[in-house]
């Protein structure tokens, strides 16, 4: 009973030393990992650096109990941070108290979101991201962060806007740049990357937190003109709910929505790619939705930002040796007790921002994803227009709007290849059994007196007159005193909806009047469950029914249909066929 209401107890079955031990030290690595990546984040975010450590705290231990993955590391991550601040900074100052109201809030909603799409089964929403569309939007979002990051690196402060009016803003007050900021920020950079290609191991984020903070606490950094974070509150955060306003509600219902959708898009995809038949448990779409939805909620009660899973600290939770969630749950504890020793070091060693800023430019780069969109350049262009797409509008109009373009285009492009999907002619090419594309096989003959085509779609009322008008066209090519019979191989046809069975009957009825029949080949048993409760009952016979095309040109031929139980068979139980499905 406790396994279905906490999955995650699922992974303390059968629980090892040598389990403890890796959890043990990957939590620590994780840990190291999260206390810079979440400031880092916050700041992005708006939001005060403790927040981003708040967000570490509690919500992983909640996902640790209900997610049913044992391969993602839960925490904040940069995609949540940048659609925060687009989507709050319009109603209020970041860093404001206000704002901050408003952050606080936004979890709650998300969490709330998350936990109700999960409760009624919509984990399927994730289906409407195509690949292309989140390259695209990841890819752009990527570089709007890192466009955030560069006032401070340079140590200026310039109006909000699109990334090149961002670029261009800093271009015009390149004079007033801090030389000595973008200096650190930039020796900061390199710190994490050409050290990281010989030891690739260690914690360099973490390193480069201590080395700046003792660095500036010896040489008074902030004097010089770079800005410091001086101090975080000591303790763990109290638990409390938002302030909740009507209008604030309203207001913040697009952001929230957007967030949700692509925090739990991000977790999926993290827990899709890693999975494997061997695993104890299958990551639960929807348990993942109301997992994702209480860590957010809990972590709305302690201050804490919107969470997700992160695909590079995932894959360093991995790396570590984490065999289970237990090593999220060490790592919010080494994080706490950090915030409760750690916290008053601030004082005397100020944190330079600029570090923060070199970690996040460092962390996202690999979310920009340019060998991705050659591949798919290569392979398919309407795709690749479609990623273009959405890349360019995130960065011109924003992060929301980009995303809403994307799906909406690759809605639309579903739409269209169901309504204009792939139909084909067929001919024999070898042992009076093999039948192929015309034009795709030359040397695929075809009969005078027999028309055989495919149709490889859901046949529906979207897509129903394009199936007439098509082989219309192909009657119209033909003698039709010539031609006999035509024969629908439905082999890649797996429903028909009552207005195509209507549509259907008309196609029989039209040509039964100029002399032609009509067959139909290869039908699954969904289709022909349809057909044989609809008004085609009475059509569903020997006589016009066949397994393969070569039972149909046997019959033509011959008049014997060789497999005639099997054509016409239906489920006897009147219940769609048996499918293993996910809960």
């Amino acid at each position: 009973m406790l396994n279905k209401l906490f999955p995650g107890l699922i992974w303390l079955q059968d629980y090892r030393r040598s389990t403890f031990k890796s959890d043990l030290i990957s939590g620590l690595v994780i840990a190291f990992m999260l206390i810079p990546q979440g400031m880092g984040y916050a700041l992005v975010a708006g939001l005060p650096p403790e927040y981003g450590l708040y967000a570490c705290i509690f919500p992983p231990v909640i996902y640790a109990l209900l997610g049913t993955s044992n391969k993602i590391s839960i925490g904040p991550v940069a995609l949540d941070s940048i659609l925060i601040i687009t989507g709050l900074s319009v109603l209020a100052e970041p860093g404001s108290e206000r704002y901050l109201e408003l952050a606080i809030l936004l979890t709650l909603m998300v969490g709330l979101l998350q936990f109700v799409l999960g409760l009624v089964k919509f984990g399927f929403i994730a289906n409407f991201l195509s690949y292309p569309v989140i390259v695209g939007y990841t890819s752009a979002a990527a570089l709007i962060i890192i466009g955030t990051q560069l006032e401070t690196m340079v140590g200026i402060e310039v109006d909000g806007g699109n990334i090149f009016t961002l670029l261009y803003q800093l271009a015009v007050q390149a004079s007033n740049w801090s030389w000595v900021t973008l200096g650190i920020g930039i020796l900061g950079m390199l710190m994490m990357t050409v050290p990281k290609q010989r030891f690739p191991s260690l914690p360099f984020p973490l390193i480069l937190l201590v080395f700046g903070m003792v660095a500036s606490g010896f040489w008074n950094i902030q004097d010089l003109g770079v800005d410091v974070v001086s101090s975080i509150p000591q303790g763990l955060p109290t638990f409390s709910l938002p302030n909740i306003l009507l209008p604030d509600l309203q207001a913040l219902v697009p952001v929230a929505m957007t967030v949700a959708l692509m925090g739990y898009v991000g977790s999926m995809s993290i827990c899709k790619s890693l999975e494997n038949p061997a695993d104890r448990m299958n990551t639960q779409p929807n348990s993942e939705l109301i997992a994702v939805g209480a860590a957010n909620l809990v972590g709305a009660l302690c201050r804490a930002f919107p969470v997700s899973a992160s695909f590079s600290r995932s894959a360093a939770f991995r790396e570590a040796g984490a065999k289970t969630q237990v090593s999220a749950v060490f790592s919010s504890l080494f994080i706490g007790a950090a915030m409760l020793v750690v916290a008053p070091l601030f004082v005397s060693y100020p944190l330079p921002k600029v570090l923060l800023s070199a970690i996040i430019i460092v962390s996202v780069s690999g979310l920009f994803k340019y060998a991705e969109m050659k591949v798919l350049y290569r392979e398919n262009k309407r795709e690749f227009y479609i990623l273009l797409t959405t890349f360019l509008t995130t960065l011109v109009l924003g992060v929301q709007e980009g995303l809403l373009i994307g799906v909406s285009l690759s809605i639309l492009m579903m739409i269209y290849s169901t309504t204009s999907p792939h139909m084909t002619e067929l001919g024999l090419i070898e042992n009076d059994t093999l039948y192929r594309n015309i034009n795709r096989f030359t040397e695929a003959r075809v009969r005078d007196d027999v028309l055989i085509f495919r149709f490889d779609a859901p046949l529906y009322f979207a897509n129903k007159d394009y199936f007439v008008s098509a082989l219309y066209l192909w009657l119209k090519q033909r003698d039709m005193q010539t031609l006999k019979f035509v024969v629908l191989d439905a082999e890649s046809i797996n429903t028909v909806d009552s207005t195509a069975v209507v549509m259907l009957q008309q196609i029989i009825e039209n040509l039964q009047k100029q002399g032609i029949a009509f067959y139909i080949t290869n039908a699954i048993g969904p289709v022909r469950d349809t057909i044989k409760t609809s008004t085609l009952s009475d059509y569903m016979t020997e006589k016009t029914m066949f397994s393969t095309i070569t039972d149909a040109i046997t019959y033509i031929d011959k008049g014997i249909n060789l497999h005639a139980s099997q054509a016409v068979q239906t489920n006897p139980t009147g219940t769609a066929d048996g499918v293993a499905k996910p809960l």
